[in-house]
């Protein structure tokens, strides 16, 4: 990881995205940061310069120094692989696409609801409606006075029903 990475985190920003409940494991993990950056900053950045024909002058086994200048040179520590940015990349992205999806079916849902508003608002106020402008506002959803209904008001048990099976049983000759 690279110094300046570690120099860039905004410990800010992350404080201000997390719930109550986990300041205190930031804080912690802060603290572990902060000390490893600490740590990682008292070494130098680069291996240090080693004064090879010193060590030629002082050393007297042959070929020792020579040994020890080609092993330190040809030393490689390798950096991990980041083998999650990708994936959490592509789950940023995928978050993101759900977000906009959701954010447009609310505004959908919220355009069918200003609609039915409206529909409200132009409505007759219900202190000034009258009966007949109820029953033409909502003719299946009210008692009509020119239709007497018995209970339960279901067209099953009403009179006229029977009356006309019974016409119609008649008509075909039962």
């Amino acid at each position: 990881m690279s110094r300046q990475a570690i120099k860039a985190i905004n410990w800010a920003a992350l404080a201000e995205r997390i719930p109550e409940a986990e300041k205190a494991a930031l804080a912690a993990f802060k603290s572990k940061s902060d000390k490893y950056l600490q740590r990682m900053m008292a070494n130098p950045e680069a291996l240090p310069k080693i004064d090879w024909a010193y060590y030629k002058k002082v050393i007297v086994t042959p070929g020792l120094v020579d040994r020890f200048q080609k092993e330190y040179e040809s030393l490689s520590i390798p950096y991990p692989a980041d083998n999650y940015t990708a994936e959490i990349e592509a789950a940023k992205n995928e978050t993101a696409k759900k977000i906009e999806s959701f954010i447009q079916e609310l505004n959908a849902d919220i355009q069918e609801m200003h609609k039915g508003l409206d529909k409200l608002n132009d409505m007759i106020p219900f202190s000034e409606m009258t009966m007949d402008d109820y029953v033409d506002l909502k003719p299946d959803g009210c008692m009509q006075l020119d239709k007497v209904t018995t209970w339960p008001h279901d067209e099953s048990t009403q009179e006229h029903n029977s009356n006309n099976e019974d016409s119609k049983e008649s008509s075909s000759g039962h």
